[in-house]
């Protein structure tokens, strides 16, 4: 098949190499100059493992083509738009959709299906036919089938989660003859797993609900582990034994700084804004948000008591700045909001991070942040050690010789990752999340900065990078 995709962000960008892969021929549409070179070139401006070689190898076999402009899109039998549709200050926006609509829906063919794969904001689906039906009417053409069809790829893992799905969704807006549900099936004809079709807004919601879900889960984790620092439990233990049971399961049930990137902290932070706009209260996902962001605050409480109360004047390795292991993407990622925290504190902080992009790109946004080209500059003379983000470096480092090189012994863990013996035995004073740790008093000066944490600052949307 012929399919277009519109956007070559991270949605957009995996689609595409995921089709080429299935044998269909991907035109990949992008406005932004800048990344059409680079993709052009067979660079990508993002990294996802995989991806790299997916996209080269179609490129170079001419099964995927870039091009600026929706000109060649009249030939496509599927038009698929894969944009961004929040604002970056937790709210949705549509703008970015209506302006590739009104682009690419006169232009197609009409025997085509217009898809829509950007998460949608719920509110927007009422509009969305007659938005369609309006722009082809005005070009002198029939309406077309207009599709939903979310993604359930993850940051890291996306080509496989691709290529592997356990589920294909597909929301129906408008298909009156169903050929654009014979024309989705046709196109994920390689996938081996259930094609659930259903009307539009359950297809949305199921998108959503997935990620409230899972968002929901790791605050749990979270709650779970100040009753275990509390009581002396270890909530490895705990969300090992509970994980077991098949109602519950063991995924995302996992304590620590919390959850960031560009799924789950918007999604949460823009369904309880547009609830609240039509007067739905949302308590449990307002708790979600607000433990989400608590842990962050935590985590830097917890610097502060292994330093004796306070941060001020002392050195910081924090190890690790992206949101997750295996990508360079930065977007909420709590590393930042810990680190503008410390500094306000008065810490002296340097970062490091193993992707070579994350760290270019938080030197552009938090310049007062120091941040080091290796492991072994960050950690030499600190005082404490901050690990923020699990990549495989830093769980497997050599930690006695990361003691010889630090002046103080303090490790707080915000990802639950190291084993604590390991980190004993090598001299350090090891502290982390509801893992049998003592339970902490927090000095006053984090009784302060946790009465402010409502405020907005430590998810300010300077620290925010747009990628899509």
């Amino acid at each position: 098949m012929r399919v277009a995709i519109v956007g070559m962000g991270y949605v957009g960008l995996v689609t595409a190499a995921g089709l080429a892969e299935w044998g269909h021929e991907v035109l990949g549409i992008e406005a932004n100059p800048e990344r059409l070179d680079v993709l052009r070139d067979g660079r990508l401006p993002i990294h996802e493992p995989g991806l790299d070689g997916l996209i080269a190898r179609h490129l170079a076999g001419h099964r995927i083509i870039f091009a600026a402009d929706a000109r060649q899109i009249s030939s496509v039998e599927v038009a698929i738009v894969a944009v961004g549709t929040h604002d970056g200050n937790g709210g949705w926006q549509t703008d970015t959709i209506r302006r590739c609509l009104d682009d690419i829906v006169p232009r197609l063919a009409d025997d085509a299906v217009l898809v829509i794969r950007s998460t949608m904001p719920p509110e927007f689906l009422p509009s969305l036919a007659g938005l369609v039906d309006g722009l082809r009417a005005a070009a002198g053409r029939p309406p077309l089938p207009v599709m939903i069809n979310p993604e359930f790829t993850r940051e890291g893992t996306a080509v496989q989660d691709f290529l592997f799905p356990d589920r294909v969704v597909v929301g129906i807006v408008r298909d009156d003859f169903g050929a654009g549900a014979r024309t989705l099936g046709t196109m994920y004809r390689s996938v081996d797993a259930p094609f659930i079709t259903m009307p539009a807004p359950d297809a949305v919601l199921s998108k959503l609900g997935s990620n409230l879900f899972l968002a929901t889960k790791i605050s749990f984790a979270n709650e779970l582990a100040a009753l275990c620092d509390e009581y002396g439990a270890d909530v490895s233990a705990v969300v090992d034994a509970m994980g077991r049971d098949p109602r519950i399961g063991p995924s995302f049930l996992r304590a620590g700084v919390g959850f960031g990137g560009s799924c789950l902290p918007h999604q949460v932070t823009m369904t309880i804004h547009s609830a609240a706009q039509r007067s739905l209260d949302t308590p449990l996902l307002r708790a979600v948000d607000t433990i989400n962001h608590g842990q962050r605050t935590a985590f830097v409480d917890r610097l502060a008591a292994a330093l004796g109360g306070s941060v001020s004047g002392r050195r910081i390795a924090l190890l690790g700045l992206t949101f997750k292991p295996g990508t360079d993407d930065l977007r909420d990622a709590p590393a930042l909001s810990i680190a503008l925290s410390l500094l306000d504190r008065g810490a002296d902080v340097v970062a490091y991070d193993p992707m070579a992009t994350a760290r270019e790109a938080t030197r552009r946004i938090l310049p007062a942040l120091t941040v080091a080209d290796d492991v072994w500059s960050a950690l030499d003379a600190a005082d404490a050690i901050g690990l923020v983000t699990e990549w495989p470096e830093f769980v497997q480092l050599d930690w006695a010789r990361a003691r010889s090189v630090t002046r103080g012994a303090a490790l707080v863990d915000g990802r639950n990752a190291l084993d604590p013996s390991t980190i004993t035995a090598a001299g350090f004073r090891y502290s982390s999340f509801g893992r049998m740790s003592a339970p902490l008093r927090i000095p006053l000066e984090a009784e302060h900065s946790r009465r402010r944490v409502s405020d907005g600052r430590f998810g300010a949307p300077v620290l925010r990078t747009a990628v899509d």
